[in-house]
């Protein structure tokens, strides 16, 4: 009797997870998921491998000095939930600057979201790199390229955004 009613709990339980598995697809779209993509590396990997390293080799590892004062005042968990709400104002306020525009900007934001993952992804490689105790890119270097993706991306997807044909 157990068996069955664990066997009828499975199998719903697994019913239940292909249905909103089916509700998210239907619902999400490439802004969508570049949205979280970029608060997982930017905010939560950045923030934790930069909280790491820190705590590995000193805070003034650590090229940025807000950081290095965050780490040092509020230790490794408010230095990562400072990343986290950072990361959270930036994707908040791009998402209001697209909502407030007259214009579309779904390809616009969707290059500037492109460009702060692969900034993301840059500084997590150099924090990781830093802990493994290897020589990193310099900060200076990191910081240029993330601003030339910002200018390029987003220039890209305000061409294609303008081109856009609206069906009559």
């Amino acid at each position: 009797m157990t068996e069955n009613i664990q066997k009828g709990f499975t199998s719903e339980l697994i019913e239940i997870f292909r249905l909103l598995a089916v509700i998210a697809a239907r619902k999400l779209n490439l802004q969508h998921i570049l949205y979280l993509i970029t608060f997982i590396i930017l905010g939560i990997g950045d923030g934790i491998t930069g909280a790491y390293m820190m705590s590995m080799r000193g805070a003034g590892i650590e090229a940025n000095p807000v950081a290095s004062y965050l780490f040092t005042v509020y230790g490794f968990d408010g230095f990562v939930a400072a990343k986290m709400w950072f990361t959270l104002v930036l994707l908040i306020a791009s998402y209001i600057v697209q909502l407030k525009s007259p214009a579309d900007m779904y390809w616009t934001v969707n290059g500037f979201l492109t460009a702060l993952t692969a900034g993301g992804l840059m500084a997590v490689n150099a924090n990781l790199s830093a802990i493994a105790g290897k020589v990193t890119a310099a900060p200076g270097e990191i910081i240029l390229a993330y601003l030339f993706l910002v200018l390029v991306l987003t220039e890209a997807g305000s061409i294609i955004d303008g081109r856009k044909v609206t069906a009559a």
